[in-house]
């Protein structure tokens, strides 16, 4: 899906062919800019991050390695084997109180640097610059991305496809250069690092058959199979050995033994098929698992818009880039189809193929005509685009509140008298978002005793309290408003 070099983005292919350290830094300098809102946001999304920095603080940092870093089965699939990621997330866990900013900063410099490797794989596999160029703007601000970035304790889908990406630049050279030990190395420790960041990089050894399916498609007399098929191979390996560690959590998941947000169906695959590939041009919506709350119309227009763009792929490029772009991206969503809410940061890969799409549609549209559908395309990135920033406004304002909620519950348990009940119960005044309070302090060492939570709420559909039990006679009460502030009740 290269298409043919634009007259009007010229200027974009000679700084990424001939100016490529400029054309970097100022796709690391769009990315900064174009995330203000995020890495100015206050607080953030929910009770993953605050997890990792209560350890840190309690525990301190030696604890934290031994606990996140280590490499175990695990009970079931569902269980986090991601020390990679981990790790990161431990580091920017460091500024989370004291400059939050630094650590939002963090996931977006992380995401600058997927973009750059984005870049470098299109250009070692030939594609020409205009069109590299604008898929990797593309990416850096498409909605599908959004959610993985702004939400920090989404970094693993960046990491492992970062992984990806580095083993996809090895990839796209084998039919020039073939499979060379250390190009096979290359390989196996670049899928490693994936599988560590995020088990869903077991689809790694589905990269390998994409890419080798695109140089078929370009050139389907000159294909090397078995220089691919020894590409394969490298990727399998570590794959089946990493399966073969978790067999005993895998076997447990496919017996029923899973937590109910990890019990796989294959009843769930259609729909979470249908709400991903929708996604994008649903403009309002932030999470996938809230497309169950809004009109039935939406999805089908957006469902529709959808199906243009692959409708001018397969008209401008023909229908095996049609098949493969649709293939491209559902790959890095298949081992979450089958779960009950996927979330939306799954996406993340999915931005590399929506992306490359979009940008080789538009250089091919604009060297060759016709102006209504290049008009279209245009419409469709510029649509994509408010849908990232009304994702990033939403980040912002829940922050905002997380934070809000945080400072005044805590200035509440100070105040508390030493021999009074422990236990702080909270009742949200009508119109308060009790649920951004209720991830902010969920499963918190922070604010658990005992093993018991000691700030519980009382909801309209939980007269009992929030973690199943009646509040503790004689505990503290507080209101929350819609402001996100607490008072004594």
């Amino acid at each position: 899906m290269s298409g043919a070099i634009s007259p009007k983005l010229l200027f974009l292919g000679e700084i990424v062919e001939r100016k490529p350290v400029l054309a970097a830094l100022c796709l690391v300098a769009l990315t900064l800019l174009c995330h203000m809102a995020l890495i100015a946001t206050p607080g953030f999304y929910g009770n993953d991050e605050w997890q990792k920095f209560d350890h840190l603080r309690l525990h301190g940092v030696w604890d934290y390695v031994q606990a996140y870093g280590a490499i175990r089965p695990g009970p079931e699939f569902g269980y986090p084997v991601r020390p990679l990621g981990f790790l990161q997330q431990g580091f920017a866990a460091q500024w989370m109180q004291s400059a939050p900013f630094a650590s939002h900063l963090i996931s977006v410099i992380i995401h600058a640097l997927v973009a750059l490797a984005f870049v470098w794989v299109l250009r070692r596999a030939r594609v020409p610059g205009n069109t590299a160029g604008l898929a990797s703007v593309l990416f850096v601000l498409s909605p599908l991305a959004t959610m993985a970035t702004g939400w920090t304790a989404a970094s693993f889908d960046q990491l492992y496809i970062l992984f990806l990406l580095l083993a996809a630049a090895a990839i796209v050279r084998v039919p020039e250069k073939g499979l060379s030990p250390w190009r096979a190395a290359w390989l196996v420790l670049a899928t490693t690092a994936a599988l560590l960041s995020k088990e869903t990089a077991v689809v790694a050894p589905g990269v390998v058959l994409l890419l080798g399916y695109l140089a078929w498609c370009r050139n389907p007399g000159r294909l090397a199979w078995k220089t691919f098929g020894a590409a394969f191979g490298a990727v399998l390996l570590p794959v089946v050995v990493y399966l073969i560690f978790r067999a005993p959590a895998i076997s447990a998941s496919l017996a029923g033994q899973a937590t109910a947000e990890y019990t796989v169906g294959l009843g769930n695959a259609p729909d979470n098929a249908w709400r991903f590939f929708t996604y994008p041009f649903r403009l309002k919506l932030v999470e996938t698992s809230a497309a169950v709350f809004r009109s039935p119309w939406q999805p089908l227009a957006a469902g529709a818009a959808h199906l243009v763009l692959v409708g001018a792929v397969g008209r401008l490029f023909g229908w095996r880039y049609a098949v493969a772009y649709i293939a491209a991206y559902f790959l890095f969503l298949l081992p979450v189809l089958v779960l009950p809410n996927p979330g939306t940061q799954c996406l993340y890969g999915a931005a590399l193929a929506m992306s490359l799409a979009l940008a080789a549609t538009i250089t091919r549209l604009l060297a060759t005509g016709p102006k209504f559908a290049l008009a279209l395309m245009v419409a469709g990135a510029v649509a994509l685009w408010t849908h990232g920033m009304e994702i990033q406004r939403h980040l912002h304002v829940y922050g905002q509140c997380q934070t809000r909620f945080l400072t005044s519950l805590d200035n509440l348990m100070v105040q508390q008298s030493p021999s009074a009940n422990a236990q702080l119960v909270i009742v949200p005044d009508a119109g308060a978002p009790a649920r951004i309070a209720i991830r902010a302090v969920a499963y918190r060492e922070a604010y658990m005793a005992h093993g018991q939570p000691t700030v519980t709420f009382v909801l309209p559909d939980q007269p009992n309290g929030s973690n199943g039990s009646p509040p503790t006679p004689g505990a503290t009460l507080a209101r929350m408003s819609a402001t996100c502030t607490l008072r004594r009740d």
